[in-house]
């Protein structure tokens, strides 16, 4: 497989998924007692490993862009409320592919952030785009 499949909306596989190898399994939780003494709880996470994919910058080449239609499609799965996850499909590191269960990750920053590669009014199907997508696993 050479892209990356989001609900049935398809990406350039070279998207980087930047926190592909940051620690997600153990959950914390830090908090203060009454007292001022710190309480901290920790627990195995089942769920809710973080997938950011993202364009890249190769000097002054993006890598990863998509053109204008493929950003209304993803606005518009992300503005959609749903009760199932949506499937993502991604190339494995050693061929095949593998496979995700996501929801949109709202909750530290905009779960699409988008800016054009070069700035043009009015924005035409066939401009191109720099991408942020914040998933996480259920």
């Amino acid at each position: 497989m050479t892209r990356i499949l989001l609900a049935g909306i398809e990406l350039p596989a070279d998207l980087q998924w930047t926190d592909e190898f940051t620690a997600w399994r153990v959950g914390q939780q830090v908090r203060n007692s009454l007292n001022g003494a710190m309480i901290v709880q920790e627990s195995a996470r089942q769920a809710g490993r973080p997938i950011t994919l993202q364009t890249t910058r190769d000097g002054t080449a993006y890598v990863g862009v998509v053109a204008l239609p493929i950003v209304r499609a993803l606005q518009a799965s992300e503005s959609e409320a749903r009760l199932s996850p949506l499937e993502l499909v991604m190339p494995a590191h050693n061929g095949g592919d593998r496979t995700f269960q996501v929801r949109w990750r709202r909750v530290d920053a905009p779960a699409i952030e988008v800016e054009p590669t070069r700035f043009a009014v009015p924005a035409l199907d066939s401009d191109l785009f720099s991408i942020t997508l914040r998933l996480m696993t259920v």
